[in-house]
């Protein structure tokens, strides 16, 4: 007889874990299931430089991540101020310019982006966030790309190059990828508007762990104990009846429960088989719900040399290979770091170089913004995600045209005893690691009524 449990829980993410704390506080026995050799998902923190924790996934929380605080606050991981003084970098098709001037001379354009920004305010106020499809104009919203509903808005060309790069920035596709109603979508469940899109992105980026946000996913992989994680278990089948569960492992183990709670993302989530095979809407939802594209590289310098500049660290350009950058000094070092992004176009084309010739091109982007100095730095880091065999992308997923008419009420409705968990499927803050929390109180909370 193989293992059992009273729920088996698929992917050891942050939703997975959450999801096995919830059932514990209910009395309910968990046995969480994860393909990697490392619990934590799109969650990385890596000391590949002695003393310095690179986190090569989710890196940052924000001001109404209250989940996530009280996470930190329980398991007494500190949190700093993710720094933000100073002035920005633009390259927009032209010379390198101070946010001062760019501002200055860009006022009538940028002035374009102030207007549309209220624009999808108003509109993300009417959608329903848990049923995207039932929101009043749905239909509409739904039929065009959010591209396209952009260019109709009259933005500047150098406005809309810049709103494009901040959307890219919180979506890591390009808007032509995504339906205005999954844009709009995104800005409601985040509550706090479409600053979301903005430089500072709305709040969502304010705060940082000591130590790295791994300390979160460790830490309650801790509080759960090992004999409730099973690691290095890929699992390849999901046999189930309207009362148990059998969960099929790579390489002949089979666990037994009465419910599973399957917390990958949507489009890892089709790839195991399922006996009797799912309805034909959540299959044909999962091929529509691809993971996004990014790449993280880190310059560390030994010390922040831009901040004696008058500089923040944060570039916004259309040359790249980075579109974006920011200061990711690392609380209690002394280091510089600057960590760019190449996200969406940039990720798969330019993420797809050696790692040598990726690494100068970015030294060579940051040296154009931040002077001689980021020309020569200590270390260079970077994270690809797509590579990731049980990860396939960053930092989440995203539905195009007709996705949430068609297809997302599959999104997170249990099927029998299978229960949907992870950021994807959040009511709050979905694509964040507070969404990824909700996610799995959510699910466990299913779980628990199924049973009782």
């Amino acid at each position: 007889m193989g293992r059992a449990a009273d729920v088996i829980i698929v992917g050891g993410g942050l939703s997975g874990l959450i999801a096995a704390r919830t059932l514990i506080a209910a009395g309910k026995e968990p046995l969480i299931i994860e393909a990697d050799e490392r619990i934590g998902g799109r969650i990385l923190t890596n000391e590949a430089v002695p003393g310095i924790n690179f986190e090569l996934g989710a890196q940052w929380i924000g001001d109404t991540h209250y989940r996530m605080q009280a996470l930190a606050e329980e398991f007494g991981v500190g949190i700093y101020e993710q720094f933000d003084e100073g002035e920005s970098s633009y390259e927009m098709n032209g010379p390198v310019m101070r946010g001062d001037a760019f501002a200055a001379q860009y006022a009538d354009e940028l002035e374009g982006i102030t207007g549309i920004l209220a624009t999808i305010d108003e509109y993300a106020a009417t959608v329903v966030v848990d049923k995207p499809w039932e929101t009043p104009r749905a239909d509409e919203w739904d039929r065009v790309t959010a591209s396209a509903w952009v260019d109709t808005q009259g933005l500047g060309p150098v406005a809309r190059e810049l709103f494009e790069i901040c959307c890219v920035g919180i979506l890591a596709v390009p808007t032509s990828e995504v339906s205005l109603l999954h844009m709009l979508y995104n800005v409601a469940v985040c509550g706090v508007g479409a600053e979301l899109f903005a430089e500072s992105e709305g709040g969502a980026q304010t705060k940082r762990f000591d130590g790295g946000s791994s300390q979160i996913p460790l830490r309650l992989a801790a509080s759960l104990g090992s004999e409730r994680i099973l690691l290095n278990s890929p699992v390849q089948g999901i046999d189930y009846s309207d009362d148990s569960v059998t969960v099929h492992i790579r390489g002949g183990e089979s666990v037994r429960g009465k419910q599973v709670i399957v917390a990958l993302a949507p489009t890892l989530a089709g790839r195991i088989m399922y006996d009797p095979p799912l309805p034909g809407k959540r299959d044909q939802l999962t091929q529509r719900i691809p993971q996004a594209s990014a790449v993280k590289v880190f310059a560390v310098y030994d010390e922040p040399f831009w901040r004696a500049d008058g500089l923040n660290g944060q570039l916004i350009s259309t040359e790249g290979p980075a579109r974006m950058s920011n200061d990711s000094h690392f609380n209690g070092s002394d280091a510089g770091v600057i960590l760019a992004f190449l996200e969406g176009e940039q990720a798969r084309t330019f993420g797809r170089l050696p790692q040598d010739e990726l690494h100068q091109l970015v030294v060579d982007e940051l040296t154009r913004h931040f002077g001689p100095k980021a020309a020569k730095p200590e270390h260079v880091v970077s994270g690809e995600w797509s590579n990731r065999q049980w990860t396939r992308g960053c930092y989440n997923a995203n539905l195009g045209p007709h996705g949430w008419t068609h297809f997302g009420s599959a999104l997170s409705a249990p099927i029998g005893p299978i229960k949907w968990a992870a950021t994807e499927t959040a009511n709050e803050w979905s694509a964040y690691m507070e969404g990824a929390v909700e996610a799995g109180e959510r699910a466990a909370n299913e779980v628990i009524e199924s049973l009782d």
